[in-house]
């Protein structure tokens, strides 16, 4: 969808969000956290998300879908940059 498909709301969310996830990252890199010491913070907070998220499973099945989203459309994007046509293999 493009930008300006985008609903003022969703971009005002996406806006604060941002702000958040830069203070986070920037506290990473002050306390010089490693690629995957982080992993394990966002996988941590995903763990304490699901456990707020049992009082509404609606929530927390759209939850776990949008992970996955961004988890497929990552893989898609590995195999897509990945992959080379038969003709030129």
């Amino acid at each position: 969808m493009p930008e300006n498909d985008v609903s003022p709301a969703v971009l005002e969310l996406s806006e604060r969000l941002r702000a958040i996830v830069n203070d986070i990252l920037n506290m990473f890199n002050q306390h010089n956290i490693s690629p995957s010491e982080a992993g394990t913070v966002v996988l941590a907070l995903i763990h304490r998300l699901m456990g707020v998220l049992q009082v509404n499973q609606e929530e927390q099945r759209a939850f776990v879908a949008a992970i996955i989203e961004v988890v497929n459309q990552h893989l898609l994007g590995m195999l897509e940059s990945n992959s080379t046509p038969a003709c030129q293999s």
